[in-house]
């Protein structure tokens, strides 16, 4: 026996495997699930702000919309220094309200004249070019320390003696740096005239501790800074505009933002929400009630090409409205919304594919009076797509992506090293259901047992980073299922233990885009034993040709065979008992036996849509025009 052996594959360009992995055409049911699954978890999202809508985005919300205009049009923007040690040369102020509010007072006490400013900080400006490091910090903690009163006088006289024996201030005197001392007289003096004046512009309010002024903080902040922002907020201070308006403005946005703007790379962000400019909660209502119909009229596939990019600019809206809150399920929805814009994810399983199949039944029987080949084909599934394929893909490279991003960083925390960090999130009452007694006490069983304790913490950090780190290799070999059971398992804990129930859901929704062409159609697919009825129509009557290509878009598994009957005044359906029926009984007839009228029966509740859909199904053909009558001839007037 002889083996033939396999044909040779051709040679293809690389470039040809290239556009094939982005641009290969894909059953859209796939990306069409996927659009039904994240349409109602935004759907839901979004009505859960109906409560507090004005909480969450109003004019005096959470966040006031005065403090959102503020960010959106001033908020500073750096280039970041290449060297990640490099903390970058701009001036900053303390983290720390009270300490801002002591030097905030130091920069407003400074006077707006230059010769009067130069005076004044001369000594500020001295100890800041001195060479050495230490040097500044002595320099800044002999004026932090100097006492109050007429004690002040005293200590500086020190300097200018150029010794600090024999004064009536020891403790004072032991404080002044020795590189002053060494001076001659004339610099000695100089020094302490700057030290004066210096002191006469720093802030003394008393702190809670009796012995200190708010000049402590001053001195302080300056002692911490690095030196590269130290030198940029000196320059700042000797910059500052003589024009008090222009000089507050100066200040008012270095004590917002914590920022020179001259060093800006811009100012402000070019984020968009339809709430920085719609505040009144009447207007608010109605816009977030059209938002909300808009999120439904997605989820059910209507106008999706539309409805898909107006949801995610509104999502966005009110992602930008409150970033404060931003958090990871946020960020998820918003990656999902942007590539089910992209991909035509209303090609299947949606009110639009409900429309295209009536109107190529519609368009076939006007033609030739039956369903041609080519519309078979149409009704029988969605032709595949380029876009639908081109944004699967995108999202597969982007759930990749997201976790290497996720397993990579972790590697950088030591607590997920030492296993610490899966206990401390098993632990957290903010996010752990730790409320309910059963949880309370696993973990202290588990924490009284150190083999199990370190048993769990390990093999929670090893499965997660696993998981993160190898599912963007694993997910392209023959292991995808696998990983992406073990993904699903790893994110349905997460969300029952911490509560992160929709970050979770839209993440599984995301796997979804891997599942392999073709397997949700399938799986959506009735199976062979479906009942089988016949559809009797006129062809010549217009009305009766609507009814048969409605029926046709409504059956979604084939179980409508049309049959044509010129001599019929009206449409019928028969079952396999062979009894026509029209009117109400055909429909409820449809409605019991098609899989997807069965499916969405609860429509039905809804006022008038029974009897509409009847009427459509089941039309009756038009009365006869009645004879004209024959009227008696009348003599004209006036005839013998």
């Amino acid at each position: 026996m002889s083996t033939t052996p396999a044909p040779a594959l051709p040679n293809q360009p690389w470039w040809r495997g290239w556009a094939d992995f982005w641009f290969r055409p894909t059953d859209p049911t796939t990306l069409a699930f996927i659009r039904i699954c994240t349409g109602l978890l935004v759907l839901y999202t979004h009505l859960t702000y109906s409560r507090d809508l004005q909480a969450f985005f109003g004019k005096h919300g959470w966040y006031a919309a005065a403090f959102v205009d503020r960010e959106r049009h001033e908020q500073p923007v750096y280039v970041s220094p290449t060297d990640w040690d490099d903390p970058g040369a701009w001036p900053r102020l303390s983290d720390f309200p009270h300490r801002r509010a002591a030097f905030m007072e130091f920069l407003r006490n400074v006077p707006g004249n230059p010769n009067e400013r130069a005076a004044a900080l001369a000594y500020l400006k001295r100890a800041n070019e001195l060479s050495n490091p230490d040097g500044f910090r002595q320099a800044m903690e002999f004026v932090r320390d100097l006492p109050t009163g007429d004690e002040v006088n005293k200590t500086v006289t020190v300097i200018e003696n150029g010794e600090a024996k024999d004064r009536p201030v020891e403790a004072a005197a032991d404080r002044v740096p020795g590189f002053f001392l060494t001076r001659d007289a004339a610099e000695r003096k100089k020094i302490a005239d700057e030290v004066r004046a210096f002191w006469a512009v720093l802030p003394k309010t008393q702190t809670a501790d009796a012995s200190r002024t708010t000049a402590t903080y001053v001195a302080n902040h300056f002692i911490e800074l690095h030196p590269a922002s130290r030198a940029a907020l000196v320059r700042y201070i000797f910059d500052l505009p003589e024009d008090p308006a222009e000089r507050e403005k100066w200040l008012d946005y270095l004590n917002y933002w914590n920022a020179d703007r001259r060093l800006t790379y811009r100012t402000g962000h070019a984020g968009f929400s339809v709430w920085f400019h719609v505040t009144d909660p009447t207007q608010m209502a109605l816009i977030h009630a059209g938002i909300i119909v808009t999120i439904a009229l997605f989820t059910v596939g209507l106008f999706t090409r539309v409805t898909s990019a107006l949801v995610w600019v509104a999502c966005v809206g009110y992602i930008h409205r409150t970033t404060q809150v931003l958090f990871g399920m946020d960020t998820m929805m918003n990656i999902l919304l942007f590539y089910l814009m992209i991909g035509n994810s209303g090609a299947a399983l949606s009110v639009d594919r409900l429309i295209a199949r009536y109107r190529a039944a519609r368009a076939s029987l006007k033609r030739t009076g039956t369903i041609d080949a080519n519309t078979r084909a149409f009704l029988a599934c969605p032709p595949p797509s380029v876009a639908a394929g081109f944004a699967l893909r995108l999202l597969q490279v982007h759930v990749c992506f997201i976790y290497m991003a996720a397993g990579l960083s972790k590697l950088k925390g030591v607590s997920w090293w030492s296993g610490a960090a899966f206990w401390e999130v098993a632990v957290n009452p903010e996010f752990t259901p730790l409320n309910y007694s059963w949880y309370e006490a696993a973990l202290r069983w588990v924490a009284q047992h150190k083999a199990v304790y370190h048993t769990v913490c390990t093999v929670g950090v090893w499965f997660t980073l696993a998981v993160e780190i190898s599912l963007p290799f694993l997910v392209w070999t023959r292991a995808r299922w696998l990983i992406l059971l073990l993904a699903t398992a790893m994110h349905a804990a997460i969300g029952v233990m911490m509560g992160l129930n929709l970050f979770e859901l839209l993440m599984i929704v995301m796997f979804i885009g891997f599942l392999p062409d073709r397997v949700i159609r399938d799986r959506f697919r009735g199976g062979p034993n479906l009942p089988r009825f016949t559809f009797a129509f006129n062809p010549a009557t217009d009305s009766h040709a609507r009814a048969a290509a409605l029926a046709l878009a409504l059956d979604a598994d084939n179980q409508i065979a049309l049959k044509q009957d010129r001599a019929a005044a009206g449409t019928a359906v028969a079952g396999a008992d062979g009894a026509p029926r029209t009117g109400p009984d055909g429909r409820r007839v449809l409605t019991k036996g098609l899989r997807f009228l069965s499916a969405v029966s609860w429509a039905l509740l809804l006022p008038g849509v029974s009897g509409l859909l009847t009427r459509r199904l089941f039309p009756t053909a038009p009365a006869a025009a009645p004879a004209p009558v024959a009227l008696p001839k009348v003599a004209p007037t006036g005839a013998k």
